[in-house]
Formats: C-alpha cells, structure tokens, sequence
C-alpha cells in the first residue's frame, strides 16, 4: 500500500520529491504530520525512503524556517478545493501558508535511530534548518511569549472538524460555509499569524498542537546534544500544566481568543499530554485511569475514540464532514500506547493495540474505525495507518 502512494519526481523550479500521499485519490497531496507518520512506518521497509520522505518535507519550507502544512508537489489543487487551502491566492499556489503539527524533528530522530551506518549523516545534516523551524513556531506563534503556541485554523492542529473548535470559531468552522470567509481574512492578512492573533478571536492555544512541540523540540535536544533545547520542551511542559490543566475534571484544554478562554470539550487532545514524561505522574495517571481506563469515556471496544463517549458530540460513524467527532485513529494509538505501557497499563495498551490490528485485518488500512464496531471508515489504503507496523512490534 505504502509503495503504490508512493510519488517522486522533479518540479518545474528544480525541487526534488519523494513523499507518500495518504490515499488516493482524495489525499494526493503531501501533509506534514501524516509525511512524518509515513517514514516512521517506511523505516521497518525502506529505510531510505523514510529518509528521502522526510527531506522533502524540509525541502517544501522557506529558508526562514517556516514550513507548510499542505504541499502541491506533483500537481495543484483543483479548482473545486483550491479556495478552501489555506493558500496565499484563489489558485495556483504549490503549498499552504499555514503549518501542521510540528512532528518533523521527532520523526527524523526516529528515523535516524534506525538509519545506523547506511546513512551515519543523516542524524545530524538537518540540524540547522530543523532549529529553524522550531524558532519559526516559537517567533510566530506565541506572540504573547506564554511558551504555548497558536494555530489560527483548526486544520493545523490536524483536526480539522474536532468538535472542540466549534465554541472558538462557530460559523467559521471547517465543515460550515463560513470556512472560505476564514480563509480568505488570512489571505488578505497574507497570513500575518501574528496580525490575526493580536486583532480576531478565532485562533487558540492547542493542547495537542503544543504536546507536538514539547516533543520535536526534547527530538532536537538529543539530536544535538544542546541541553537548551530540552529545556524550552520543560517551558511548554510547565505551560500546559499551569495553564490548560483543569484539576476538577483532570483534562488540559485549548485556551481560546484572546481572552483565552478554556474549551472545556474532551476530546484525544485533552489526553495527549499524557506522552509527556516531565509532566507530573499525578496528572498523567489521572488521565489514564479517569478517562482512558473508563468504559463510558475512553474505554472503547477498538482503539481510542478521538472524543469522549460521554461528550453530547460524539459521533462514531462516517461523515464526510466530521471525520476526527469520534472514530479510533491508528495515529493517536501510535502516540498514547507507549506511555501507557511507560506507567504500567499493560494490559489496557494490548487491548488497544489487538482491537485496531482485528479491525485492519478485516477492513484493511483505513483511514479511521468505529470505536464501538471496528468498522473501518472514510479513505481506504490509508497512509499513517500503517502505524501499526510499530505497535504491533512492540508499541
């Protein structure tokens, strides 16, 4: 499946490419997280390939760091999507001015560790331009110097349709008519992040969003051996818990605004934190055993459902529309199976593990499962599904 999403070549301006797309023939494009989540899958294949996948998610950016969230290598978006990317004109732009979950310096860690001698430099040959991202997030991204980051669009968190947006940006959410009005007030902004921050109410500070810095940026301190960056992972650490850390319901919470209001919707986000091992184990096994351990929550028969099964939104079954309301993602397993083996959960993470592996055996790699039947849902041949190549090895 991997090798047939599979696309190289060479763009008019001379830029090489090499990246998987997450399923044809929906997703034809190349997306920065799910890129990431494809080469931590190709290294247990093609090792190379992983490599070069993640070369070319660096090669898509500006030198100034910044990084897109959507890439149109081999071909633009059609006219009928085209003005709904968030890209700087109508049409005809090669990639989005917006950015995903910052997971790059974490997946080339990864990639790197099984590289060994094939390709010794690999580890450390993006050093300079990896740090650049991550200082490109930090400049613009957290105008208000909190140490937690903004996205000014739900798509950059990679949820797109989470029912915890709906409360931050209402009518201008993704699955409503209003979402081209949000895309074209960045366009006339030209996408200032900073601008729109300081001006508009429609952006937030995302759990899951800054859980995936933590993470890239604790990536960087191995990677380079420079304690400093380990120690700006400890200042989103410390941000998380002090400010999105709500202790009567123990969940973190997106702020939203610029009042920065607590979006008190649980949903996997609100868990996410628990892959962060400087959080305190107070916090972490609170997340684990009131809400992934509890049947009527978290606890589903397949996977983990992307919202609680206690929330009024949740929504199990396909939607065209609202894809992250409640289906188990392969994806966010991937990220919380391991600190639940970490803090002793054994036999909860074999179940989510097991109940995901059944579900693609028998309906293939799909883009998502009902948590409750383990049917498969939305895209078939799936590209980060394939994410369970590492759990069942030994997630």
């Amino acid at each position: 499946m991997l090798r047939s999403n599979w696309r190289e070549g060479v763009r008019p301006d001379g830029r090489r490419y090499a990246y998987t797309c997450p399923a044809v023939p929906r997703y034809r494009h190349m997306w920065h997280w799910d890129s990431c989540f494809h080469a931590i899958a190709w290294r247990h294949i093609d090792p190379a390939r992983a490599r070069a996948e993640l070369r070319t998610v660096l090669r898509s950016g500006r030198p100034d760091g910044f990084l897109p969230h959507t890439v149109f290598w081999d071909s633009p978006a059609r006219w009928r999507r085209a003005p709904l990317y968030a890209t700087r004109r109508f049409a005809g732009d090669w990639h989005t001015e917006t950015v995903g979950p910052p997971l790059l310096a974490l997946a080339w860690e990864i990639v790197a560790d099984a590289s060994g001698d094939d390709d010794p430099g690999f580890r450390t040959e993006a050093l300079g331009a990896l740090g650049a991202h991550l200082d490109w997030l930090a400049r613009e991204r957290d105008p208000d110097g909190d140490g937690l980051l903004t996205i000014i669009l739900p798509d950059e968190s990679g949820l797109d349709d989470s029912p915890k947006y709906k409360p931050v940006f209402g009518a201008l959410t993704h699955d409503r008519p209003g979402y081209w009005l949000l895309v074209e007030r960045g366009r006339r902004a030209r996408w200032d992040s900073r601008w729109i921050i300081e001006r508009y109410d429609h952006h937030v500070e995302d759990v899951w969003f800054n859980v995936a810095f933590a993470l890239s940026l604790k990536a960087m301190g191995r990677l380079s051996g420079d304690p400093a960056w380990c120690a700006r992972a400890r200042r989103v650490e410390d941000a998380l818990l002090e400010r999105c850390w709500d202790e009567r319901r123990g969940l973190f919470f997106d702020l939203a605004g610029r009042a920065e209001r607590p979006v008190r919707i649980s949903t996997w986000s609100s868990l996410s934190p628990l892959v962060l091992d400087g959080l305190p184990d107070r916090a972490r096994r609170r997340l684990v055993e009131e809400h992934l351990l509890d049947e009527r929550r978290y606890a589903a028969p397949f996977g983990i459902p992307s919202v609680s099964m206690d929330e009024p939104s949740f929504n199990p079954r396909w939607d065209r529309f609202r894809c992250w309301r409640g289906p188990s993602w392969v994806n966010t397993a991937w990220l919380l199976v391991p600190p639940l083996r970490a803090l002793g959960y054994e036999r909860h993470a074999d179940h989510v593990v097991s109940s995901l592996a059944a579900a693609a055996a028998r309906d293939g790699l799909r883009e998502y499962y009902d948590p409750l039947t383990g049917q498969g849902l939305g895209a078939r041949g799936f590209g980060w599904s394939t994410l369970l190549l590492d759990l069942v090895d030994g997630g």
